[in-house]
């Protein structure tokens, strides 16, 4: 069994009659930047609430740092959240704001605060009130709020929605210098997968309050790279044709379908070697797929999206 920090079992939550979660499971492995993507509306809010103790599930289970049930009172200290905007003092600088929960949380560790400021890239905003930083140095220091007693565990939602490209920027490489220096283990929602794709290293599909799929970024990566697509009845029967040829690197995509990803010049070889093993091809042709694309799909469409 991989070594999982965080699991859900068939996690959800009802309100009145409508499921916003519906028996979630996610599987998210210790050291992680796992990507929860979805549109708008499709329940990663209120499942990041759960994991963070905010909401209490209908159903389900979360397992926590080996913990369930009530134990997981005992370890939320161990998780840090950015759920729904940054709560800040807008009159204090950020120093001030970080002092201040850290008193609330006894911590007085001399230089804590200012370790944490050069963290997230803001040891430079002085006596700065946090009412006058621009969006992405406020989510900035969220973060480092959300740092405040060192979890193991972050949780940003919506990290960079409406940021401007510097912000997203500043924000990105946070988030990475958390995960690589400090080992964190972060779990990430957002409704685009472009910018998803440069941090995370695992994703979770979430749509209608349902996971649709579970995948690394190795996976998701080779789906979307360039490659030959074959369309064809029975192309399980294409196989021995592909070793007999030194193929390596292909995979069967459904019952109609196989994708190769390598050697895409020799499209034309493979027909022909095909066709003299009796085996009629529907179509033939390299092509590639946009992440964004792929998303869409895989939810339904545009007019989901």
């Amino acid at each position: 069994m991989k070594d999982y920090l965080l699991t859900t079992n068939d996690l959800t939550k009802r309100y009145g009659h409508q499921k916003a979660v519906d028996r979630v499971s996610v599987h998210i492995k210790k050291g992680a930047v796992y990507g929860l993507i979805g549109r708008n509306g499709a329940g990663k809010t209120t499942f990041l609430r759960m994991v963070a103790g905010l909401a209490k599930p209908t159903g389900g289970e979360i397992v926590l740092f080996g913990c369930r049930g009530k134990e997981l009172e005992n370890i939320r200290t161990r998780v840090g959240c950015l759920i729904e905007g940054p709560g800040l003092y807008p009159g204090m600088s950020a120093l001030e704001n970080l002092r201040t929960k850290c008193i609330l949380l006894g911590i007085h560790k001399k230089g804590y605060e200012e370790e944490l400021l050069s963290l997230v890239g803001l040891s430079h905003t002085g006596r700065k009130k946090a009412g006058r930083f621009s969006l992405g140095m406020r989510q900035r220091l969220g973060i480092a709020l959300a740092l405040v007693g060192e979890p193991d565990l972050l949780i940003l939602d919506e990290p960079v929605n409406g940021l401007d490209p510097q912000g997203i920027v500043e924000v990105r490489e946070t988030i990475q210098r958390l995960n690589q220096e400090r080992n964190i283990t972060i779990l990430i929602s957002s409704h685009i997968l472009e910018e998803l794709s440069k941090i995370a290293t695992d994703y979770g599909i979430i749509d209608h309050g349902s996971l649709i799929q579970e995948i690394s970024r190795e996976e998701l990566m080779e789906r979307c790279s360039e490659r030959i697509e074959i369309a064809m009845e029975h192309p399980e029967r294409a196989i021995p044709v592909l070793d007999r040829m030194g193929f390596k690197r292909y995979q069967m995509a459904d019952k109609e379908h196989i994708y190769i990803f390598e050697r895409l010049e020799e499209s034309a070889a493979l027909n022909m070697e095909l066709a003299k093993a009796g085996l009629p091809v529907r179509s033939i042709g390299v092509t590639s797929e946009e992440l964004e694309n792929y998303f869409i799909q895989l939810v339904g469409g545009e007019q989901n999206a």
